[in-house]
């Protein structure tokens, strides 16, 4: 088996904690689109309509107000778990390109 070299071990932790980035910046994303432009539509629909329908639109787009921050905590715990592994495995190689010379 070969060993990485200093800067292949840089670039993949480098890479690793870009994607957690991204994770990151999705995860805002996600949660400013449930909190302005999903609220503003369910408060168009309960001002424009009336009845049963009106109801059952805004309690589908409360679920999907709440999926979306769901899924925007699940990124940012992704997010979090890409870092801690990169972080792990990134001391783990630079210990054995160390050990190997």
């Amino acid at each position: 088996m070969m060993c990485k070299t200093r800067q292949e071990i840089e670039m993949d932790f480098t890479r690793a904690v870009d994607q957690a980035a991204e994770l990151e910046r999705l995860a805002v994303d996600l949660s400013r689109i449930a909190n302005s432009g999903v609220e503003s539509a369910l408060l168009v629909i309960q001002n424009g309509w009336r009845g049963s329908a009106s109801q059952s639109m805004t309690d589908a787009g409360k679920n999907a107000t709440a999926d979306i921050y769901r899924t925007a905590d699940d990124l940012l715990r992704v997010a979090k778990n890409i870092r801690a592994t990169a972080d792990i495995v990134y001391k783990a190689e630079k210990k054995a390109l160390k050990l190997s010379f």
